[in-house]
């Protein structure tokens, strides 16, 4: 009866809406009625129009025309007769009832308004026949969705659909006066390719006439929004009651922000939150137009996406997640789970909680959650529970215990502040030894005495049960000590050692069910002891004494080099071997030098000439007659030394004198020497008695041999001449001779030599047994 009831009313209401207006006026298609004469104009009346409509399969005719609300209208209809239809008004449109016409004959349509404030009637009416006025469309309901620059429109037709093959939509840019058309291909779905994401785009869809459908009118300008090509930016600001005194413990204050680009194409925004053990939630979407959202969440692990909505679709979605919160907390009630077998568990924890609703979630590391809901009735504070996982060996195991604010029943009603986390609790059904050592073990800050040893912790996986400390082994010269430290700590000192001793290290972790592997050894040494205040000093200035006599070495070197590279030395001609003394086969003469006043006192002898005294001397069995040298530099002449003997020896005293006549210029070009040689012989045999002025030219041959010179350095070349002839055949005679530079400042080679002392040989003792033997010395 409340059904029936309902119904009516729903009924009644939307008729009383459709008709807002009744007509008004009998409808009457007599003469008087019809007679329009009395109508001054048209002007009450605009926009009448009739057409056919499919109406529950039947082509049912009616007419519309805009017109004002204090106006009485009338419709008359003439199709062969006269009919009086009523009409009724809406939004300022007047729309006739349904009337049935015949299609084939012609239809008239009569309008007449009447007005109190007007003395005269208006009058209109329209004209046409019935198989050309069947209408389709506008579209009953159209969906559209925007996804990668293309826009796809789905229209429905209502009753129409069947007489409707295809459809047009037309469509433009925002704020642009170009139309494009594309056609569909069935009656329900249109596509519109290679459009502009961020452009925003004005859309009409008109059906394509036919033979059952004659007119198709444009629909309404559609506004479609731009393309959400970009995923939300999200951001997290999570605190529990650590941070924040106003939240309680065991749950968690998390606000999310986000962004968004192109802002202004957004509607609104759509976040959902969920668990990630997947346990449903009656309410887990939310949407909001704002840019964040706060939530009051437990302990758990949850995952929140977050994506952009707007007319013509939704942008890509953007996800975070939360993880669990499996730290320790003093604010965690006492809860202990135990495993008793491999697919059941038990709970227990304080009879002072007052709830009697709760969750338990419980999972093991990779794994994803698993949950289940219970009601406790406040007395008991146990639970069993079988699950259809099972549990393994040498697995930990996490459980979280919550609870829920409900009184009926548990199931989480709402995401967002629905419960509160009790207690955290870890659990092995089976543990075992770890199956790994500690890795990356490393001595650090060596001394003379102690040392750091770092490693990092093993694996939960390794683990296989809960880590109760670690081993140390430290071994010395084959002694081996252990001792444990507390699996909170990573870094161990190890103090008391020997100074400059070698050590070696292992380590293992050990659990309730015993030690594990040992680590490789690590070995290191510790430092000798240290040097002394005096030692280093010592080191350092031995250090600076070697340095300072390699830099004194080095130096002097470079000198030397820099020297011998910037000033050459000179050769001197006195220090040579060569040309110190030139001896021949016979006896040498001693050679004196005569002082400086003593040689410019003597005759014939000046700057230019070398004087040679000679003196008896008894001969050697062999004697040969004098030798006179010619000594030239000409180009023309042979180089060549040749003896030139004298008729006969004499058998008195002589005296060789001997002039060089020698002309050097600068550049030392031609060196050109001839020998004149005048012997005197005395019949006195006085050995005081001067000789006599005889050249040594009257036993020389007219054709002399000449002597050339190659080099600049003549002097070297004349004494190995003048040395091999008087290898070749020795016979000049000399005296005692004493020789003296007269210019030391000038050139070697233009140095002369005096006679200072004259021998006197007895009378008679000058025979053929007698010889001079020359000693020339050059300073």
């Amino acid at each position: 009866m409340r059904k029936c009831s309902a119904a009516f009313y729903i009924t009644l209401g939307f008729v009383s809406l459709w008709t807002t207006v009744a007509s008004t006026g009998s409808c009457d298609c007599g003469r008087e009625n019809l007679n329009v004469d009395k109508c001054s104009n048209t002007e009450g009346v605009s926009d009448l129009a009739c057409y056919i409509k499919y109406i529950k399969n039947k082509r049912m005719s009616i007419c519309e025309w805009k017109g004002n609300m204090s106006t009485s209208y009338t419709l008359y209809t003439k199709q062969r007769k006269c009919s009086c239809i009523a009409v009724h008004q809406k939004d300022k449109i007047w729309t006739s009832n349904y009337f049935v016409v015949v299609l084939d004959w012609n239809m008239t349509a009569h309008v007449i308004a009447t007005s109190k404030d007007q003395p005269s009637c208006t009058y209109t009416n329209f004209s046409g026949i019935p198989s050309m006025m069947t209408m389709c469309g506008p579209h009953s309901k159209l969906i559209y969705k925007r996804s990668s620059g293309h826009l796809t429109v789905w229209v429905d037709w209502g009753t129409e659909s069947k007489y409707i093959k295809n459809f047009l939509v037309k469509y433009r840019e925002f704020n642009t006066t170009k139309w494009k058309e594309q056609q569909s291909k069935n009656n329900k779905e249109c596509v519109l390719w290679n459009l502009t994401p961020s452009l925003p785009y004005e859309l009409q869809t008109q059906c394509v006439p036919n033979k059952e459908c004659a007119q198709c009118p444009l629909s309404k300008v559609i506004m479609v929004p731009p393309e959400l090509t970009d995923a939300p930016s999200i951001q997290l600001e999570i605190q529990d009651h650590m941070q924040n005194r106003f939240i309680s413990p065991g749950q968690r204050k998390v606000v999310v922000k986000w962004e968004y680009a192109n802002s202004e194409a957004v509607a609104n925004y759509s976040v959902t939150v969920w668990k990630v053990s997947g346990e449903p939630s009656n309410r887990d979407s939310f949407s909001t137009e704002d840019s964040s959202l706060t939530l009051i969440l437990s302990y758990s692990a949850y995952n929140i996406s977050i994506r952009a909505l707007n007319s013509a679709g939704s942008s890509p979605v953007s996800s975070i997640a939360i993880e669990q919160m499996d730290e320790w907390r003093d604010s965690f009630g006492p809860f202990t789970v135990n495993i008793t077998g491999n697919n059941s568990f038990s709970l227990s924890w304080s009879s002072s909680v007052s709830s009697v609703c709760y969750s338990v979630e419980w999972w093991a590391k990779g794994q994803i959650p698993a949950f289940r809901s219970f009601y406790v009735k406040q007395t008991h504070k146990e639970k069993t529970e079988k699950t259809e996982s099972i549990f393994q060996p040498y697995t930990r195991y996490y459980f979280f215990l919550h609870i829920r604010p409900y009184q009926d029943t548990c199931n989480m009603k709402n995401v967002n502040d629905s419960e509160t986390t009790y207690g955290i609790a870890q659990t092995y059904f089976t543990e075992g030894s770890p199956i790994s050592a500690p890795g990356n073990v490393s001595i650090l800050n060596i001394t003379q005495h102690s040392s750091v040893i770092t490693w990092s912790p093993v694996s939960e996986e390794d683990l296989r049960g809960f880590l109760l400390g670690y081993c140390i082994y430290l071994t010395e010269d084959n002694n081996e000590t252990s001792f444990k430290v507390d699996p909170s700590i990573n870094s161990y000192e190890l103090q008391n050692l020997e100074s400059n001793s070698a050590y070696r290290v292992q380590l293992s972790a050990f659990t309730a069910a015993g030690e594990g592997e040992r680590s490789d050894f690590t070995h290191f040494v510790t430092k000798p002891p240290e040097f002394t205040a005096l030692n280093s000093i010592i080191a350092a200035v031995v250090v600076g004494i070697i340095i300072l006599l390699l830099a004194v070495h080095f130096s002097f070197r470079l000198l030397h080099r820099a020297k011998k590279l910037l000033w050459p030395s000179i050769p001197n001609p006195e220090n040579s071997n060569a040309v110190q003394k030139i001896e021949i086969a016979y006896e040498l003469g001693i050679l004196e030098p005569l002082n400086r006043q003593r040689l410019e006192e003597s005759e014939g002898c000046d700057s230019s000439t070398v004087c040679v005294v000679g003196s008896k001397r008894e001969a050697s069995p062999i004697s040969s007659p004098p030798t006179t040298l010619l000594l030239s530099e000409d180009e023309d002449s042979p180089s060549i030394l040749e003896e030139i003997a004298p008729p006969d020896i004499p058998t008195r005293e002589s005296v060789i004198k001997k002039t060089l006549p020698t002309d050097f210029n600068k550049t030392d070009s031609v060196l050109r020497t001839s020998l004149d040689e005048e012997v005197t012989t005395f019949e006195s045999k006085d050995p005081r008695e001067i000789v006599s002025n005889t050249t040594v030219s009257d036993f020389v041959p007219a054709s002399q041999p000449a002597v050339v010179f190659m080099s600049d350095y003549t002097t070297m070349e004349i004494f190995q001449q003048v040395t091999m002839t008087g290898i070749q055949g020795p016979s000049i005679q000399t005296v005692k001779p004493g020789l003296v530079a007269v210019h030391p400042g000038q050139d070697y080679v233009r140095q002369s030599y005096f006679l200072q002392e004259i021998v006197k040989e007895p009378p008679g003792a000058f025979n053929s047994t007698d010889v001079l033997n020359p000693e020339i010395t050059v300073l």
